[in-house]
């Protein structure tokens, strides 16, 4: 049997088969739509299997009755086709063409007496990735790990195309026109400290200099990363300041664009992906294995054990800086990350890398910029050894001067759960 685009309401669908109708020859007419060119239903059918695949299951049996749709009308629903000779063969040949070892208890996926429900999306191939880069980068090789690199390039493959279920993107190009404001905050030991900082805020209230950069959630010791919040509240709680400290803030404006990746996104459903397009599964767990990882990025972390826990999100964090992808008919690479805040569930923090992550005073901003004694002008990389060229670096922030102000703090609050420790034991008798 020969089928054509027009025998399918599916806009997904006949799309794919408008693209492999031309391999055919054009003698070859469809069965039902006989002015039109046609293509073997079996092509339909190795369309239509994979996708069925990776966004249905068997139904569960639940009493006297199972789960879910039988298969002539899931295969219906998915593809829009309305004639029974066109339904009725697909499920026909799905079920003669299905693939399973008997003699090692495989049981066919398709059969005509079977119920078949839509799977969520599930991480688990992004996350067993995730899970073989840490051990790779903690406790194998942290330093020219190729394995690292190309785990990396697995898990964030086409993450500048997802976008959540409003049609917001998770990667976005923020302009100083948009207005935002950071915010950056810091402990003083009193109105000394905080002249000394009046001084020279820009370089006091910015990135720290070389020699005096700890290693931090996105980046290793030495490196330049300039860590701001949204709102002034998120920034004091990420310095966790006791009762009686003095915090300086400053805020802080762009002067250029930034390309950011925003963690925060992927809190809400993905945007629907029909199931034929061709990465559908791949950019669905894709993002459900994200909503996991920006979880872990933003997750607490004690004191002491920041030595390894930092470290997978500051390899990431510099592989998206140093690894540009295609964006809208250019390549860019990732600038600046947003994440929830540890401290302050309500609120977000960014963190932005390279050239960027410099600040200059807004009264300077029309004139040259020279990198001061601490600025970089080598980096380096962790996958390979790597001398950036030297060039005059292009600050991405600016500071207002006379936003300075100065707190002290007067109080705390710490929210809390019910903490649950398994027993050893296993569960009571009853």
């Amino acid at each position: 049997m020969n089928v054509c685009p027009k025998c399918f309401s599916n806009s997904i669908l006949e799309r794919r088969i408008t693209e492999i109708r031309p391999s055919f020859p054009d003698g070859q007419k469809c069965d039902l739509h006989p002015n039109r060119k046609g293509v073997p239903l079996e092509e339909i059918g190795k369309i239509i299997d994979p996708a069925l695949r990776g966004n249905y299951t068997i139904g569960e049996w639940m009493f006297d009755h199972q789960a879910g749709d039988d298969l002539y009308t899931v295969v219906s629903e998915t593809t829009g086709a309305e004639e029974d000779e066109v339904i009725s063969s697909l499920v026909s040949w799905l079920t003669e063409n299905d693939t399973y070892w008997p003699q090692d208890g495989e049981e066919a996926f398709y059969a005509d007496d079977q119920s078949y429900v839509r799977l969520k999306p599930d991480g688990w191939h992004h996350s067993s990735l995730w899970r073989r880069f840490r051990e790779e980068i903690l406790f194998r090789q942290r330093f020219f790990s190729e394995t690292a690199r190309e785990l990396l390039r697995d898990i964030f493959d086409g993450i500048q195309n997802q976008t959540d279920i409003a049609g917001k993107p998770a990667f976005y190009r923020l302009d100083p026109e948009d207005g935002m404001e950071l915010f950056r905050a810091r402990l003083i030991g009193g109105d000394a400290d905080y002249k000394e900082i009046a001084a020279d805020p820009a370089s006091r209230m910015g990135a720290p200099p070389a020699h005096l950069r700890r290693a931090g959630r996105m980046n290793a010791a030495g490196i330049a990363v300039f860590y701001g919040a949204t709102d002034t509240d998120t920034a004091i709680a990420e310095l966790r300041p006791a009762v009686g400290a003095f915090v300086c803030i400053a805020t802080f404006k762009l002067r250029r664009p930034l390309h950011v990746l925003d963690l925060t996104r992927f809190t809400r459903p993905g945007k629907q992906i029909d199931i034929f397009a061709k990465n559908q599964v791949k950019r669905s767990t894709q993002w459900a294995f994200m909503q996991s990882f920006s979880n872990e990025i933003s997750k607490p972390i004690l004191p002491g054990d920041e030595h390894l826990e930092y470290v997978p999100a500051q390899v990431v964090a510099e592989y998206l800086a140093r690894h540009p992808m295609k964006w809208r008919g250019e390549e860019v690479a990732v600038e600046a990350i947003i994440f929830r805040s540890a401290q302050n569930p309500s609120g977000k923090n960014i963190a932005i890398v390279g050239d960027a992550a410099e600040a200059i005073r807004s009264d300077d901003a029309g004139h040259s910029f020279s990198p001061s004694p601490s600025s970089n002008t080598t980096d380096f990389d962790i996958f390979e050894f790597a001398t950036m060229p030297r060039h005059p670096p292009t600050p991405g922030l600016e500071l207002d001067g006379k936003s300075l102000t100065q707190f002290e703090i007067t109080a705390a609050r710490f929210g809390r759960e019910q903490a649950y420790f398994p027993s050893a034991e296993g569960p009571d008798d009853f």
